[in-house]
């Protein structure tokens, strides 16, 4: 949904006592999926963005259960209106008025649509949209129109790009500065922040914690991807990283992580990888020969030998939860001013 439906609907209000906003389509639709909005998620976003607008009520029309196909035949239109009209008798019924004595109209931005409503003897009012806009036109470049699209549906085209990698090679500050460049949303690694409130080291977790911290980390995605007023987020560590950690944590006798725990946490961060979406993944891998030691770091993991074990961790991870290879891009830790140009250049060019 987006302003030249917007255009439509607003002339319709001024005009109108009452505004039907009809939602339709087919079940199993490919330029649905391709977006994760059925019929069903649509209506619901439709319905949230007018909620509280006393003028509007929101109608879903399934297509496939009316047996019509997009043929836009004279026998589809008829069924397709008498089932809008139907649903509209049902929203008025309190009102005792029978749909034959009420004066109504269709309102359009598509002069096909006209010639066929009018075919059928449907009173029909054409607007024209001030916003030249469609939604072939957003699937095809949704950051050229992401402010036209209506707040409710924006998250769905959000472009996020993830950083991960082991300790200490520039990810945090890699995310901070492409932040602040672009002027963007970004999200912090959770389970730091979440062991700082709690003053916890690592020796102190448990299994809970890192089921904390995949659930923490959802949330600063959801944070982010909400506020992504220019369509893009930058974000610092997934679920992965956790898992990277909790599966060398497995193997550390100073910490009480089990393979059971492990099991548990991986089928945790599987439950809610579906609900993540990663546009583009940056892959920091360990060769930066300055670890950090900031107070808050598991010294063990600062030799070159155990981070390059947990880059293969990750690199595991990777495979098992199926991330695109080919949305996936390799940088060299402590490289931080190549690092730079190479996000901040792909940011510059999407679509």
């Amino acid at each position: 949904m987006h302003r030249g439906h917007l255009d439509v609907i607003m002339k319709a209000k001024k005009q109108c006592d009452r505004v039907f906003v009809v939602v339709c389509g087919y079940d199993n639709e490919p330029r649905a999926e391709e977006i994760s909005l059925d019929l069903n998620k649509r209506y619901a976003l439709v319905t949230e963005f007018f909620n509280g607008d006393e003028q509007i009520t929101v109608l879903k029309v399934n297509d496939t259960k009316l047996g019509i196909d997009e043929s836009m035949s004279m026998h589809n239109w008829n069924v397709w209106t008498k089932e809008v009209k139907h649903q509209i008798d049902i929203n008025l019924m309190p009102e005792r008025q029978p749909l034959c004595y009420r004066k109504y109209k269709w309102y359009v931005a598509e002069q096909r649509y006209v010639d066929d409503l009018t075919a059928i003897e449907e009173p029909v009012v054409y607007i024209e949209r001030v916003n030249p806009i469609s939604g072939t036109a957003i699937r095809k470049e949704p950051m050229k129109w992401f402010p036209q699209i209506v707040k409710t549906f924006q998250p769905y085209f959000v472009k996020n790009i993830l950083v991960i990698g082991t300790a200490s090679e520039g990810k945090t500050t890699l995310v901070n500065d492409i932040a602040k460049y672009f002027n963007i949303p970004k999200t912090v690694e959770y389970g730091r922040i979440y062991m700082e409130q709690r003053n916890i080291t690592d020796v102190d977790l448990v299994a809970n914690d890192f089921h904390q911290f995949i659930s923490g980390q959802y949330e600063e995605y959801k944070k982010a991807v909400l506020n992504a007023q220019k369509g893009i987020t930058i974000q610092d560590t997934d679920n992965l990283v956790t898992l990277m950690y909790a599966k060398a944590y497995e193997k550390d006798p100073d910490i009480d992580i089990t393979g059971d725990d492990y099991r548990a946490l991986v089928q945790h961060a599987k439950s809610i990888a579906k609900y993540f979406s990663w546009d583009h993944i940056f892959v920091v891998t360990p060769a930066n020969p300055n670890f950090v030691n900031d107070g808050s770091r598991y010294m063990k993991q600062s030799v070159m030998s155990e981070r390059k074990k947990n880059m293969n961790r990750l690199k595991m991870l990777i495979d098992v939860f199926n991330y695109d290879k080919d949305r996936i891009t390799y940088l060299t830790g402590g490289e931080f001013e190549k690092n730079f140009e190479i996000v901040r250049d792909y940011i510059m060019n999407l679509k």
